[in-house]
């Protein structure tokens, strides 16, 4: 066999492989990129996969998102009647890492809601966090080192080959982040109790760039006639007391950015004393338990009845 013949078998050969791997990828579609409305989960690379999700899974099965960071990532949006809702929202993410989702799921859909969790951390830095969410990573979802591990993290999870490491269902198709379950042996009343001795509260300053994201990202909202609900995501009352001068600058400036038709809810007001102040309604000094989850989304779905009450009365 001479060079040039070993050359185009090795040509042909490498080709063949590489393209049945492209098309075993497009058959699996593990992110709906190619082959529309499969039940779909993450597995691995939060960022990433919820990015790609939002191009075909998400705008194609759902009429309302959830956005914002983890304080926002562990609300199971089954809990929201009247609507098929997706939680988009993404651990240790800006407004600049949701803004790639949020353009895509309403430029490709139809959503009829937003919801957006308002804590600092959405606006405190400005532009993406990493390089995990691009549009170059949808080509990745052919092959890739990422989709390798994601295939791999299937498996684990799936079988639940790890259990004390990975739960199997942590992240279900509607994207609830249910965190807590690889989470262990946390103590919330030591945690706000520790920081409250300390005076250390959540920084509040907000980026000015982000903040000029955040309103491009509503003013997109209601361009295509989305119901905006904003919340002020509950801070444990023995936190939000001490930095509460703070508190009350970030949320004067966030709500000039909400109109009258928008919905928004503070659930840092002194009505809500009752559970701000309860441990069990956390599982740190922020993150919300279940019973603090039930708490929110109750608070959202009162405040949607009512809007639809008004108008739409009987």
């Amino acid at each position: 066999m001479n060079s040039k013949t070993f050359l185009i078998r090795f040509a042909l050969i490498t080709g063949s492989v590489i393209l049945s791997v492209i098309l075993i990828n497009v058959y699996v579609d593990i992110y709906g990129l190619f082959l529309g409305r499969k039940e779909r989960k993450v597995y691995n690379n939060e960022r990433t996969s919820k990015y790609l999700l939002s191009y075909r899974y998400i705008p194609e099965n759902y009429d309302a998102i959830i956005i914002g960071p983890s304080l926002s990532a562990n609300l199971n949006p089954r809990q929201i009647k009247g609507y098929t809702v997706y939680n988009s929202s993404i651990m240790g993410a800006n407004i600049s890492d949701l803004h790639y989702l949020i353009s895509n799921i309403i430029e490709r859909g139809n959503i009829k809601l937003a919801i957006i969790c308002l804590d600092p951390y959405l606006t405190k830095d400005f532009g993406k966090k990493n390089v995990t969410i691009n549009p170059k990573e949808y080509a990745g979802a052919l092959g890739s080192t990422n989709l390798s591990k994601t295939y791999l993290m299937y498996f684990i999870r799936k079988y639940n080959l790890l259990p004390n490491s990975y739960a199997p269902d942590i992240i279900d198709e509607n994207g609830w982040n249910n965190f807590e379950l690889e989470m262990k042996d946390l103590h919330p009343e030591k945690i706000i109790e520790q920081k409250a001795r300390l005076r250390q509260f959540e920084k509040t300053e907000i980026n000015e760039e982000a903040y000029k994201e955040l309103r491009t990202v509503l003013e997109e909202l209601r361009t295509r006639h989305i119901k905006v609900v904003g919340y002020f995501s509950p801070v444990p009352y023995q936190l939000y007391s001490i930095g509460s001068d703070k508190y009350h600058s970030f949320e004067t400036k966030i709500r000039k950015l909400f109109t009258t038709d928008d919905i928004v809810l503070n659930l840092n007001e002194e009505k809500y004393w009752p559970v701000t102040s309860d441990y069990r309604y956390f599982i740190d000094h922020g993150h919300l338990s279940a019973s603090g989850q039930d708490f929110v989304l109750r608070e959202i779905q009162n405040s949607l009845s009512k809007n639809d009450s008004i108008n739409h009365p009987q």
